[in-house]
């Protein structure tokens, strides 16, 4: 085990965006390197929850984690109250690519992942097959996965994926942004066009960029990056295992361990943001640092 550091850093992404976080690093010289996102609705600190969460686990096991708030959240603002406006592209296109060469800028010789939570792990995902030469060497995805008819096999949960979407849509519009805090579904609000994009592609059955110009799954089928996927069973509806599972089968390209996290593991077994929040999860955790720990030389991933 390590003493762990902390200080502040942030990056800027190739269209502007200044993102903020804290770099949580061990003493010494760090083995690997972890850009660290978030959900939505949420900022980084669900990453390292009162400063001993997942960001301090990786720590002291010898990875030095860069813990960030994505563009809108937390610190890396102006937040959509404000009036900021993304889609779900700048996440692809932008924020997970900056975050991943923040690591390597800042931790040359030594591999780089991603740890990413919900939007951040699906997204470092498609954004590791549609910009490969901007891919971290390996990506840790935690109960990630899109919301589409396709992915999944279930009538019921499908009927009521549908339904929320189109009702987060509906209570969207008028105002311009979501806000979560009501409904207590998180602190940080999302605009207008991110919603949409969820719900038209939802309604459309499709995984496309907002202007049409990228199909998702097909940058799913490039991607080459190892992948370690934990999904929980307690995760009912919003990245369940099964839908974790069609949400990755296009990767036929990419070296994917799956983990599902269940009753024997954590009991009873974390819903979708206690896989990250939750201390009884820190063994979980240390899977994915042993992981990461495992991987090969910089760019070996690609």
């Amino acid at each position: 085990m390590h003493g762990v550091l902390r200080e502040p850093i942030e990056t800027r992404t190739d269209d502007g965006w200044v993102l903020r976080g804290e770099l949580v690093r061990p003493e010494g010289a760090p083995v690997a390197a972890a850009a660290i996102g978030h959900a939505m609705m949420v900022d980084r600190r669900t990453m390292d929850r009162r400063g001993a969460g997942l960001a301090t686990t990786l720590a002291e096991h010898g990875i030095a984690a860069l813990n960030f708030d994505l563009r809108g959240h937390g610190e890396s603002g102006p937040s959509a109250r404000e009036g900021g406006r993304w889609s779900y592209d700048a996440f692809v296109r932008s924020d997970l690519p900056a975050i991943v060469r923040a690591a390597r800028d800042a931790f040359p010789g030594v591999p780089a992942a991603l740890v990413g939570h919900s939007l951040a792990g699906h997204a470092a995902l498609i954004g590791a097959g549609l910009l490969p030469d901007r891919a971290p060497d390996g990506i840790v995805a935690l109960a990630a996965n899109l919301w589409l008819p396709r992915f999944e096999p279930r009538l019921d949960r499908k009927l009521l994926k549908g339904a929320t979407l189109v009702g987060w849509a509906a209570l969207t519009l008028p105002r311009g942004w979501f806000d979560p805090r009501p409904v207590r579904m998180g602190s940080a609000a999302e605009p207008w066009p991110y919603v949409w994009q969820f719900a038209r592609n939802y309604v459309r059955n499709e995984l496309t960029s907002l202007d049409g110009r990228d199909d998702y799954v097909d940058a799913l089928r490039r991607a080459e990056v190892p992948v370690l996927s934990i999904a929980s069973t307690g995760d009912r509806l919003l990245a369940n295992p099964a839908s974790v599972a069609r949400f990755l089968a296009p990767m036929t390209r990419a070296r994917i361990t799956h983990r599902t996290v269940a009753a024997r593991d954590v009991s009873p077994p974390p819903d979708h943001m206690q896989l990250v929040v939750d201390e009884r999860c820190r063994p979980i955790w240390v899977e994915a640092a042993q992981w990461i720990r495992a991987l090969g030389g910089p760019g070996s991933g690609r």
